[in-house]
């Protein structure tokens, strides 16, 4: 009796693997079987896709819940849940169910770049590629260009779609620079000698500071040097010294004599609209724009950029690995980067964001409302900000150059 039960259950246990094997072979060939935008279209009716992303940028949130949700479920009957999660989340959410082998998670869509996709590539948490399942991608962006293949520096191989612009921007107070901005490290230097105490910037981890000092070493040394040293600490060092002894050099006309750096961006912004500080920066090219608009910015404050030009990357959206929506997820990410969304998103309502559009396969109404939408805000020209971009250096040398920062400039 008892060696007939075991067997009966043995071969429960069985026919219960076969099953799920099976189950979870139908899915992935359910998945893979999808060759365009259109299956996955006939394919996702009903289904509900989550989007995990950042939740800290209360103008994006709005888009999200009031331009893309309501789209979603008119077109295509598709239900979004948008979860505010920071990056490293996520990415400890993914390996969680990677090393659980679970076939199905709650991730679906994820909004993601730099370092965070290296990693996540690197521990094959992204499904992929996808590009060829989205719409958007050959219909609005320059397929064949950099941002569209690389992510600091990372082969994209298809597993992204960009979904955003960004590049590094000054603000200053046009009244407080009567001979102009300082456009040069060396100007920038001048200006904090002159006026001690009225210069700083964020401590890194804080990526835009990060991004911030990334950029004072290529004004110093060149990009094509930092760019091509090796990914390792010592050599690094030896190429980027040049640009962290001149942050030695300006660091006692910082800001409380640069025994002290802001944490935040919010806090550097409040800081400048107070008038303690006379520069602010974001990674947003529509920052003046957006605080003016706002009234935290006096109506004389305009952006500004370094004449050799600053750190640029596009943010892009990915999708798990286990996601079990994975058609929906193609879609969500199409409606997302469509030109109607994204021009909505241009918007001051929902932040001034710049679409990573590529202008030649745009229509003229459509780069004129973009043009109109910018005109008169303090902001540089969309044509001007693009000729003085620096690709982003590759990820694996990011936190190299912050821990170098750390040992040689915050502690020296």
């Amino acid at each position: 009796m008892k060696k007939w039960l075991i067997g009966m259950l043995a071969a429960g246990t069985l026919f219960s693997l076969a099953a799920c094997k099976t189950n979870e072979t139908k899915a992935t060939k359910a998945t893979e079987s999808i060759s365009s935008f259109s299956e996955a279209v006939k394919k996702s009716k009903g289904d509900t896709v989550t989007f995990y992303g950042y939740g800290g940028d209360e103008k994006a949130n709005a888009w999200v819940d009031e331009v893309i949700t309501p789209a979603m479920k008119e077109k295509y009957d598709i239900t979004v849940k948008r979860v505010p999660m920071d990056i490293d989340q996520i990415l400890n959410k993914l390996t969680t169910e990677k090393e659980a082998n679970a076939k199905a998670g709650d991730v679906d869509v994820v909004w993601i770049n730099g370092e965070n996709f290296y990693t996540a590539k690197q521990a094959k948490l992204l499904y992929g590629p996808i590009t060829n399942k989205i719409e958007s991608f050959d219909q609005l962006m320059a397929v064949d260009g950099h941002d569209a293949n690389y992510d600091f520096g990372v082969k994209i191989d298809g597993y992204e779609v960009p979904y955003g612009s960004a590049q590094l921007v000054f603000a200053g107070n046009k009244e407080k620079f009567a001979t102009g901005f300082p456009t040069d490290t060396q100007a920038l230097l001048e200006y904090a000698k002159a006026n001690p105490g009225k210069i700083t910037y964020t401590a890194p981890p804080e990526f835009t500071g990060s991004a911030f000092i990334r950029n004072v070493i290529c004004d110093i040394v060149g990009y094509d040097k930092v760019e091509k040293a090796a990914a390792d600490k010592e050599e690094l060092y030896k190429v980027i010294k040049p640009g962290l002894d001149y942050l030695n050099e300006i660091k006692p006309y910082l800001w409380q004599k640069g025994e002290t750096y802001p944490t935040t961006t919010a806090e550097l912004d409040q800081m400048f609209a107070a008038g303690q500080i006379d520069l602010s920066y974001s990674y947003s090219q529509m920052h003046v724009a957006e605080k003016r608009s706002d009234n935290e910015f006096p109506a004389t404050t305009e952006s500004f950029l370094f004449d050799k030009g600053t750190i640029a990357n596009q943010n892009y959206l990915a999708v798990a690995n286990t996601s079990k929506v994975k058609a929906a997820s193609f879609v969500l990410i199409n409606e997302m980067t469509s030109e109607s969304a994204q021009l909505k998103k241009a918007e001051a309502k929902y932040g001034y964001s710049i679409p990573p559009f590529d202008s030649k396969k745009l229509s003229k109404e459509t780069n004129q409302k973009l043009t109109d939408l910018y005109k008169n805000k303090g902001v540089l020209s969309l044509e001007e900000m693009q000729e003085k971009q620096i690709p982003e250096l590759q990820a694996e040398k990011i936190p190299m150059i912050e821990a170098l920062w750390k040992e040689h400039v915050l502690h020296e």
